[in-house]
């Protein structure tokens, strides 16, 4: 790549530098050619890391779930509104879940070139390109050229788009739709053209059905709107858009809790079966500071990302007056920190790292402003050799931490979940399990969402989860007079030496494989006499 195109991230038409302040007309110019080469590089490793096996920690479990329910559609029927987990017993596991877009449509690629885990990965990684191409489009509105192109390459070098952009996941999906709506919102404000408003409402809408958590945008909407364009408040056609972005994502959500009512499975989305929402003593304990920030720092900012984007906000208030970013990235911080309260039992913790990718947007316009700030300056005290060399170590250091993802992501195991799979061939697919989890039912005074669904998409087995202060011999015989067939314990310490489950299943069941032999404790349940 000759120099003057890694040049071209910074300076734009007139020169001017990063703190001339554009109009709302974004500029002709594209997002050059050093910028897309960053894009073309990432999005060619994230296709390389959705060839890899799914085994990504902490991701995982969903990811099972995902790729189970898109198994469950392409065979037993494409009715996208009746999504099946494997883990319902001897039902047909319809679950309460968000609108299962993702999924459906990695179905129907299933149907025409077979079932291939890699093809639901590569629907997530479109949908990060999309909203890789509408963060561009909004950023170029927002910001000088210089920080826009900086911007989009703080945007792709984020771990949110490594270890999301590829994910089993719907992460992507509503992260692509969040920023539809916020690209429609922002030509609104700017324009004031209503089919600008309508468009934010139906991505918003889209966004919700994807995962309901997406409404907090409405916030940003509110925010940003109170910042840059206060008269609109009293428009009758703002109250309606948001209304009518509201009618398909309650829809879904009634006919949701009602599979729950009459099946009895969640993913705890509205109705019971887990709880997200904070508490009065999860907000005072340190923990809950520590965990948000360490997530922020590690998976949306790449460690790096956390200075320039301290300098790039410092730039932004400074120029808060005029600079079209300001209300933006303020309204998304607004709205951010009271997401975070709201869903403080997963925000703060490594089971809910993936509730942290609606940051990458404000995160990514303020790293790229402290970006085109700091190249900016090193151009006046630095020869173009120096600046150069600056710019390539920049970028390999936000990248660092999508290294990290990346590399992970090519050596990690299914562990013990995958030898559990492995010993369920003792079984035939009709077969029902019991899988064991080492989570309990209930977590402190709230219910627990404990299902494991590795083991059962591995081994393509269907039946149900022991959860781990259920490990007692009534849980076990009722799921055996219900057609369980086996017990899978993936995990020794489960299942102590003495306890009464262990001497029930001395008399009432068959050991066919052990932890000493197999790597996996899995017995064969004897009928009840």
């Amino acid at each position: 790549m000759h120099r003057k195109d890694v040049l071209m991230l910074w300076r734009d038409e007139s020169s001017a530098g990063p703190t001339q302040e554009r109009h709302t007309t974004p500029s002709s110019e594209g997002a050059g050619r050093a910028a897309l080469a960053v894009v073309v590089v990432v999005t060619a490793l994230s296709v390389i890391r959705a060839f890899a096996p799914m085994t990504y920690p902490g991701d995982l479990w969903r990811q099972s779930d995902t790729a189970t329910i898109a198994r469950n559609f392409a065979l037993n029927g494409m009715n996208v509104f009746f999504p099946q987990v494997n883990w319902g017993g001897a039902g047909p596991g319809y679950v309460e879940m968000e609108f299962p877009l993702q999924p459906w449509l990695t179905a129907g690629l299933y149907l025409v070139f077979g079932e291939r885990v890699v093809l639901g990965r590569l629907v997530s990684l479109a949908f990060m390109l999309v909203a890789t191409a509408a963060f561009w489009q909004l950023g170029r509105r927002l910001l000088p050229l210089t920080a826009a192109r900086w911007a989009l390459v703080a945007f792709v070098v984020s771990p949110v788009f490594m270890r999301w952009g590829t994910a089993f996941m719907p992460e992507a999906t509503v992260l692509a739709f969040s920023l539809l709506a916020l690209l429609a919102f922002c030509r609104w404000l700017q324009e004031d053209r209503p089919v600008f408003l309508v468009g934010a409402a139906a991505a918003t809408s889209m966004a919700a059905l994807a995962k309901p958590t997406s409404l907090h945008i409405g916030l940003v909407m509110g925010v940003w709107m109170l910042i840059s364009a206060r008269s609109r408040l009293r428009r009758v056609s703002v109250y309606v858009a948001g209304l009518a972005a509201l009618v398909a994502p309650a829809l879904w959500l009634w006919h949701a809790s009602g599979l729950y009512r009459t099946y009895g499975n969640t993913f705890g989305l509205i109705s019971g079966g887990d709880s997200k929402w904070g508490s009065l003593a999860l907000w005072t304990s340190p923990g809950f500071y520590v965990g948000n920030l360490r997530t922020e720092a590690l998976f949306v900012y790449g460690v790096v990302g956390i200075p320039l984007a301290l300098l790039g906000a410092v730039w932004l208030w400074r120029r808060r007056h005029d600079a079209a970013a300001f209300p933006f990235v303020a309204a998304g911080l607004v709205a951010l920190v009271a997401y975070y309260f709201a869903v403080g039992r997963y925000a703060g913790s490594d089971l809910g790292v993936q509730y942290h990718v609606f940051s990458l947007p404000y995160a990514a316009v303020a790293t790229g402003a402290g970006l085109a700030v700091a190249v900016e300056r090193a151009r006046s005290r630095l020869p173009r050799a120096g600046v150069l060399a600056l710019v390539g170590v920049t970028v390999v250091a936000l990248f660092g931490q999508s290294l990290n993802v990346l590399a992970q992501s090519s050596t990690r195991g299914f562990g013990a979940y995958g030898t559990c799979a492995e010993a369920l061939d003792v079984s035939v697919p009709g077969d029902l399990v019991v899988v064991g989890t080492a989570s309990p039912s209930r977590d402190g005074d709230v219910e627990n969402n404990y299902q494991e669904p590795i083991v059962f998409f591995l081994a393509e087995r269907k039946g149900w989860a022991l959860a781990a202060d259920r490990y007692d011999p009534a849980a076990l015989a009722s799921y055996r007079d219900q057609g369980a067939r086996y017990f899978v314990n993936p995990d020794p310490d489960l299942l102590a030496p003495g306890s009464a489950l262990d001497r029930w299943l001395e008399t009432d069941a068959r050991h066919v494989a052990t932890q000493a032999a197999n790597g996996c404790d899995v017995w064969a349940l004897q009928p009840a006499s």
